[in-house]
């Protein structure tokens, strides 16, 4: 073999070993998307695999919520989907395998600096039908909308019939800031004078945000009093995953299992099923 010949035959192992070294990388990615309510923590958690196991690489999509995470996992576009709601059969019936992974509470929530520390169900059934227009310190009151399937607020409208109608009267009137997505939500909340919405414990401490959850019904929304049943809204967290997932993502849910990641889970909110 002439001296050309053997660097031609060094360069062609070379290529092939950088594709063999890419492809191994993209195998060992992990694509994560789903609830924006579950993005601040799952950031935490794919940061922490990774110092465990820094082979694995952990990528987070922008808010797909729900349903989207739902239809990218059986298509192949994430290898991992967060869901807050339980599957539909239909839904199911696509092979996706769901495994729930933690709890935290669904809460009213102002920005820090309001003095509003609790609502009872009548003062947020006042506040949506617009009776009930000022905070005790006279600013304006406004809340933060939602879709109406949104499953916070289908938490909300799980309160009784009067804030059902309370919301849907509030879905017609004029003026009112929405939002489409949980971290816009937050934003919302934490920028717009007089604001309230719904958001869950886990969003506002992964994420660090200005909010306060509020006490309903003067029981605090702890992680505590949620899985007693004393605080009445619950937020369920939810992986989905192909039937057969690749050895990284294995390796992600086992580690998600972990006494790690349930400090990390603990710290920002959750509770454990």
């Amino acid at each position: 073999m002439t001296h050309f010949a053997s660097i031609r035959a060094l360069l062609a192992l070379l290529f092939v070993a950088c594709l063999l070294t890419g492809q191994a990388a993209l195998a060992d990615e992990i694509r994560i998307g789903g609830s924006g309510n579950a993005l601040g923590t799952m950031r935490l958690l794919g940061s922490a695999f990774h110092r465990q196991h820094p082979e694995h690489n952990v990528t987070l999509q922008s808010s797909l919520g729900s349903g989207g995470a739902i239809k990218a996992v059986p298509r192949g576009a994430i290898e991992i989907g967060l869901s807050t709601r339980p599957l539909t059969a239909e839904e199911l019936a696509t092979g996706v395998v769901v495994a729930e992974y933690a709890r935290s509470p669904t809460v009213v929530a102002v920005a820090s600096q309001s003095r509003v520390t609790g609502v009872t169900r009548e003062q947020l059934t006042a506040i949506f039908d617009g009776q009930q227009a000022r905070w005790p310190d006279g600013t304006a009151i406004r809340p933060v909308l939602r879709q109406p399937g949104e499953d916070s607020i289908r938490q909300i409208r799980s309160l009784g019939p009067a804030l059902d109608k309370a919301l849907t009267a509030a879905e017609q009137r004029p003026g009112l800031p929405f939002a489409v997505i949980d971290q816009e939500a937050a934003d919302k909340i934490e920028s717009i004078p007089g604001a309230v919405g719904v958001i869950t414990l886990a969003l506002i401490l992964s994420e660090g945000r200005s909010l306060r959850a509020l006490a309903l019904d003067g029981v605090e929304p702890t992680p505590a009093n949620a899985a007693s049943g004393a605080y009445p809204l619950t937020k369920r967290f939810y992986a989905l995953t192909k039937p057969e997932p690749s050895p990284a993502v294995r390796s992600f849910l086992a580690f998600l299992r972990s006494p790690a990641a349930r400090d990390i889970l603990a710290r920002t909110g959750h509770w454990l099923p």
